[in-house]
């Protein structure tokens, strides 16, 4: 038969978050530090490597946003996962006295 543990389960979301998010937020951070080197790039190099830093830099801004935002989800499903674990155990335990 599985065991599930739910308190571990919450505290794996609880966990990522705890440790990921500060990540994140450093690197918000510093992202907008690095736009501002975006124009010095169009007159001190290649158009083309100026081109790919801006789109870098732009591609970073929303993947740290949309990391934030995904990890704040998957920490709701996992507490939603373990609920859900504590009621099939619960209608379980019901149905054997």
């Amino acid at each position: 038969m599985t065991t599930v543990d739910p308190e571990a389960i919450r505290g794996l979301g609880t966990e990522i978050q705890r440790e990921v998010l500060p990540a994140l937020e450093r690197a918000d951070a510093i992202l907008p530090g690095l736009r501002g080197i975006d124009q010095a790039l169009y007159t001190s190099v290649a158009p083309a490597l100026a081109a790919t830093y801006t789109t870098a830099v732009s591609y970073m801004n929303e993947m740290a946003a949309g990391a934030a935002e995904c990890f704040q989800t998957m920490n709701e499903n996992l507490a939603g996962c373990a609920a859900s674990w504590e009621e099939a155990d619960a209608a379980a335990a019901g149905c054997f006295g």
